[in-house]
Order: C-alpha cells, then structure tokens, then sequence
C-alpha cells in the first residue's frame, strides 16, 4: 500500500486534489497524456473496483495504461473527458 503523498507523485497519471468544498473531501483529478485528435470513442476505458484501465491504439499497436484509484474515491462520481490540450482527464471525489 502506498500513501496519498506518494500516489500524488505518479507521473503517468498527473493526480492533483482539488477542494470540493465540502470538510473532508478532495477532487482527485487525473490526466493520462493521449495523441492529439484523441476522442473518447478511440479509448477503451474499463473499470474493475478501484482498478482504472484505458486501452488504446499508438504506433507500436495496441498500448494500455492501468493505475489503482485512490480506497476513498466516491467511484459512482467518476468522470471521464477527453480536452483539447491534449489529455484525458479523470475526476472523482475522495475522502481525506
């Protein structure tokens, strides 16, 4: 297991907290970098608990990025979206 500091540092994922608002709890947002003209509908994107897959195609063929979400993470809240600066952007709330 590994703590909040050191799952922040993971650099696939680019994870940052944001404030919610709420006392105790953080936006976990995550960005995955993808090719440019990326849409959602050129992503496989699973989901297995707390295990977060994206497949997808590069020139070497097919490729897949895997992180574990933060235990805390409120998974009913997650959201996917592709933007136009060129990552995949994940957010879900979580309880610090």
């Amino acid at each position: 297991m590994f703590t909040l500091e050191q799952f922040l540092q993971n650099t696939t994922w680019n994870p940052t907290l944001e404030d919610a608002g709420e006392s105790g709890k953080k936006i976990l947002h995550m960005r995955l970098q993808v090719k440019p003209g990326t849409t959602l509908d050129n992503l496989k994107i699973t989901r297995n608990g707390h295990d977060f897959r994206v497949d997808f195609e590069n020139k070497a063929g097919p490729e897949y990025k895997q992180v574990m979400i933060w235990p805390t993470a409120d998974l009913q809240k997650l959201k996917t979206e592709v933007r136009n600066d060129g990552f995949l952007h994940i957010t879900v709330p979580i309880k610090v």
